[in-house]
C-alpha cells in the first residue's frame, strides 16, 4: 500500500511582479518569501510587503510505504533507505529534475 500526501497550491503578489505560485504539505497561508525551512528576515526580500493567498487543494502524491514528510515547504519527502525528493519537481513546478527517485513518486492533480 502506497503513501498518500496532500499537496496545496497559494500564490504571492507583490507590487509590479509577477504572481509566485507556490506548493506546500501544509492547508495553511504560506510561511513567508524565504520558502526552503528558512525564517523569513533571513531572506534577502523577507521583510519586503507580499500578499500571501489562501492555500487551495492542489492534489495528491503517492510514494511508497513508510514515506514521511521532510518538509513541508517546499514540499520534501523521505522515501526510507532512499532519500529526499523535492515535489516541486514532480509535479512540474521547477524546471529542477528528481532524479531516479522521480519515479517512485505518483502525482495526481485535483480535478
Amino acid at each position: 500500500m502506497a503513501e498518500r500526501f496532500a499537496v496545496y497550491r497559494y500564490g504571492i503578489l507583490r507590487d509590479g511582479e509577477a504572481p509566485e505560485t507556490r506548493y506546500s504539505l501544509a492547508p495553511m497561508q504560506g510561511v513567508g518569501y524565504a520558502g526552503n525551512d528558512e525564517p523569513s528576515d533571513a531572506h534577502p526580500r523577507g521583510n519586503e510587503h507580499a500578499d500571501v493567498g489562501r492555500s487551495v487543494p492542489a492534489g495528491h502524491v503517492e510514494a511508497p510505504d513508510g514515506t514521511t514528510i521532510s518538509a513541508f515547504e517546499p514540499p520534501t519527502l523521505e522515501i526510507p533507505g532512499r532519500g529526499r525528493v523535492d515535489l516541486s519537481a514532480v509535479i512540474g513546478a521547477t524546471a529542477g529534475g528528481t532524479g531516479e527517485l522521480g519515479a517512485l513518486v505518483r502525482w495526481m492533480p485535483a480535478g
